[in-house]
């Protein structure tokens, strides 16, 4: 099976070599057929992949709670207080790992710089907990991430990426234990991180500082429900535990949680927790609501994209056609020595299919490498950029990283690809083209 593969791999060569025009066509179409496809996947995979320091998206939940109070002028609530986190989360068998960011890992804006009068930088600062590093796989390039205490007692220390170090001290290993003037208030600085790209929404900053060194108090919304905050749950999952496992567990504390409230403000609260899976917060953009993560509701959310790129595929493969049925008329008479010599039809069909699919493959590593240099190029485009729900970097241009092009199921898109536009493009031609009858086929060149 190896041998055959590798003389009909020769054999394509040896076609490339010999009508160099055709080749070179074949494969600039599909390297714009591919290209165009890649463009929607590698947007999906940036969203949906395990990518640094965003590496357990697979087993992350995003935690929403939203408590109703009849009896309040507004009526909903959203988010837990510090105490709720602790009552609900911490506890809990199946989770990993709970962390906790003030306001949706919402970016504040600050102003930092080394001493006053100096040149500032504009800055996005994350307040979060020291779990958040637990979280996410950040790779520390000097010193380490604050600690519990530190969040606990309001310490005002924070972990800054290279980026930023480099900007204010010239290198990384300078900053750790300098002091950083974030809107004019200093801020030791305990470690440094590779920076994160922003299109990474949830994992990027270019400052992480403890969610308690602002007001303590404001994490708390209601002073009659002390459960009831603006921070938002971010959880890792044990390996092997489920969305609705965990939902499950929680059950028992919620309705704990609820009959306490009713005693002792005489509010018959309802209570609304929503577990997002890394994929719904970044799918619902498309089909359904935030709550629903039904296996259809994700499937139709991909749809979109799945169609868009076999539109993609589908428009060049047309023209391909056409080209690969000339082709096959120029080769009717090999065919019909072939066919004459006993050859049969499934076997030169499958010749033909692997031929052009040693075509295809250049063409779709042309196109990966295309499309790739695309998304490089626009990652700082604003219209790009809204894909992520993201601002621009405020300390330096967006990154894109490596593992944000190649992944296993990258290639494994790519692969797919190829197979889909090389069916497309050469099987009907080419089944109809072998479908002639033998004499007719020696006749063809007389």
């Amino acid at each position: 099976m190896i041998r055959k593969f590798l003389l009909y791999f020769r054999q394509a060569f040896a076609l490339m070599k010999e009508d160099k025009q055709y080749s070179a066509i074949y494969i600039a179409g599909t390297a714009v057929a591919i290209a165009s496809a890649m463009l929607v996947a590698i947007i999906l995979n940036i969203q949906l992949a395990n990518i640094y320091p965003e590496t357990n998206r697979d087993r992350t939940l995003y935690v929403q709670s939203f408590f109703v109070n009849p009896g309040a002028t507004f009526a909903r609530h959203f988010g837990f207080s510090p105490e709720g986190v602790d009552e609900l989360f911490r506890k809990l068998e199946c989770v990993e790992t709970v962390s906790v960011s003030a306001s949706d890992n919402f970016i504040y804006d600050f102003k930092a710089c080394i001493e006053l009068g100096k040149q500032e930088l504009p800055v996005c600062v994350n307040f979060t907990d020291d779990a958040f590093f637990r979280l996410y796989s950040f790779r520390f390039v000097a010193g380490k991430p604050f600690t519990e205490e530190n969040v606990k007692h309001g310490d005002k220390c924070i972990v800054i990426t290279d980026v930023l170090a480099r900007k204010m001290w010239g290198n990384e290993s300078e900053a750790v234990g300098k002091s950083l003037l974030l809107n004019y208030l200093p801020y030791r600085v305990v470690g440094v991180v590779k920076e994160v790209s922003p299109l990474l929404r949830k994992s990027s900053a270019d400052v992480y500082s403890p969610y308690s060194v602002k007001d303590s108090n404001m994490h708390y919304i209601d002073s009659e429900n002390r459960y009831q905050g603006d921070l938002v749950v971010s959880v890792l999952l044990k390996k092997g535990f489920t969305r609705q496992m965990m939902l499950d567990e929680l059950e028992p504390h919620k309705a704990r949680i609820l009959s306490e409230l009713k005693s002792t403000t005489g509010i018959d609260y309802q209570w609304e927790i929503i577990a997002r899976p890394h994929w719904a917060e970044s799918m619902i953009m498309f089909f359904g609501s935030a709550s629903d993560y039904s296996t259809s509701k994700m499937l139709l959310n991909l749809l979109l994209p799945v169609l868009l790129m076999l539109l993609f595929l589908l428009l060049p493969a047309i023209n391909l056609s056409g080209m690969v049925s000339n082709r096959m008329e120029s080769r009717v008479a090999e065919m019909g020595i072939r066919k004459a010599f006993g050859a049969k039809k499934r076997v030169l069909l499958g010749q033909v299919m692997q031929e052009n699919l040693v075509l295809t493959f250049f063409g779709g590593i042309v196109g990966y490498a295309l499309s790739c240099g695309v998304v490089a190029a626009i990652s700082s485009n604003p219209m790009f950029l809204t894909f992520f729900q993201r601002e621009n970097d405020l300390v330096d241009s967006v990154s894109v990283q490596f593992d944000m092009f190649f992944t296993p199921i990258m290639f494994l898109i790519v692969f797919v690809c190829c197979v889909v536009l090389n069916l497309m493009a050469a099987l009907i031609p080419s089944w109809t083209s072998l479908k002639r009858p033998i004499v007719e086929s020696l006749n063809q060149k007389k």
